[in-house]
């Protein structure tokens, strides 16, 4: 994530999470510094997630916590055979071929 991203999601954060009172900067830097080392993508789905069921501002611990299950469900992910299929009769024709070669076996 570059570091106009990590901005940004700071700022969704602060919108999402308003308060009266203002984070300390050093608080700021810090959570910066942690976004830089995540994906966008997932840091925002985890931003998005967490503002569903916390109403308050989530630890850095937390948000981590949050983050590393979407990136283990997304690693998870299968992705479907991306390839063309035989057409149903060549199928049919290396099947019954198949059956003749295993009854000529047993």
């Amino acid at each position: 994530m570059t570091e106009d991203d990590a901005d940004e999601i700071l700022m969704l954060m602060s919108q999402m999470w308003f308060s009266n009172t203002m984070l300390p900067e050093g608080t700021i830097k810090i959570w910066h510094s942690a976004l830089l080392q995540l994906e966008k993508p997932l840091a925002l789905e985890a931003v998005e997630d967490l503002v569903r069921n916390n109403s308050y501002w989530p630890s850095i611990a937390e948000f981590r916590t949050h983050y590393s299950s979407l990136v283990k469900r997304k690693n998870m992910e299968i992705k479907p055979i991306e390839r063309e299929y035989l057409p149903r009769e060549e199928n049919v024709k290396r099947l019954r071929a198949l059956r003749e070669s295993l009854k000529s076996k047993g």
